[in-house]
């Protein structure tokens, strides 16, 4: 499929943004194990509401009707992009009571429990974002339980990566629980997942046969109907050569996975320098999880397998 830059920039940026939070709550709940200085908490929330602004602002770029939003919001029932929407604007208001208690000295376990509730709704979002794709048995690629695993495995793994990179900056304590550790481990297992994205393939090969709901006989495409390009042939029909894929590839793993681990082991490494190689790395992945994204309709366009 086309890829189109401001969804690119939107599940990036928010990803991380979520995560951060995610971490940010984590932190505050293990005040024993992390302890945090209260401006370090404050840049930390003024980083990730940017993040989750910004990104969600973009997504909204490559809409043709910006009136198309509010409608999607009322598709609760039946569309993962409604739920995304509704979930992302439901967390605006509970982060600020959140935030209200908190200055306000209310009891612990009142805090903590909305606490709870933000890391259940920043996954909740992360997860219906994969799944807007992942749904999708038309992209026979997209259409696996991989697809929401990575929205929310790499989200919280660069929320981490961002979430080191503000406590080295002023110098927090941290304990045992809250080392790099953690961001090592997520993004170990974020590698392992996208390898195993990268292996596996769909279950079935459709042909056009599938398309026209055809069981016997082989059905040949004669001609296309058309000489140039329509809509559906640039939109769902990019095309991508195979060494250009293949480099951009190994780019990704280098720059989201490999560096960032490697960098963290260096303890005189720039603190924002793994969030950078990160960031880079995972816009390059969601370039091509787009561009290799292959829409069953191409099967009506000459293209005999997706």
């Amino acid at each position: 499929m086309k890829p189109a830059f401001s969804v690119i920039f939107f599940t990036v940026m928010s990803g991380a943004g979520l995560g951060l939070m995610v971490w940010l709550l984590v932190a505050t709940m293990m005040s024993a194990h992390i302890r945090m200085p209260n401006v370090t908490f404050i840049n930390g929330v003024i980083i990730a509401a940017a993040f989750i602004v910004v990104g969600l602002c973009s997504s909204t770029l490559h809409l043709a009707n910006r009136k198309n939003v509010i409608y999607s919001l009322t598709q609760f029932r039946t569309s993962w992009l409604s739920r995304e929407g509704v979930f992302a604007l439901a967390l605006f208001p509970i982060a600020g009571l959140y935030l209200w208690l908190r200055s306000a000295a209310a009891p612990t376990v009142v805090v903590h429990g909305l606490a709870l509730v933000l890391i259940a709704l920043a996954i909740i979002i992360l997860f219906c974002t994969g799944m807007i794709y992942g749904c999708l048995k038309t992209i026979p690629r997209w259409n696996s339980w991989l697809t929401p695993t990575k929205y929310v495995l790499f989200g919280l793994m660069s929320g981490a990566l961002l979430f080191v990179a503000i406590l080295s900056t002023r110098s927090a304590e941290i304990g045992p629980l809250g080392r790099p550790w953690v961001a090592i481990v997520l993004l170990a297992a974020g590698l392992l997942v996208y390898l195993g994205y990268l292996l596996k393939h769909p279950r079935k090969q459709h042909t056009i046969n599938d398309a026209l709901g055809l069981k016997q006989g082989q059905v040949r495409l004669l001609d296309v109907g058309h000489t140039h390009g329509t809509f559906l042939t640039n939109e769902f029909g990019f095309q991508l050569a195979r060494e250009k894929a293949r480099l951009l590839r190994w780019l990704s793993i280098a720059l989201g996975f490999v560096l960032p681990l490697v960098l963290l082991f260096f303890s005189n490494t720039p603190p924002f320098a793994p969030v950078v190689a990160c960031l880079i790395g995972l816009f390059v992945e969601r370039w091509l999880f787009f561009a290799e994204a292959e829409h069953v309709v191409r099967l009506y366009h000459g293209q005999q397998h997706v």
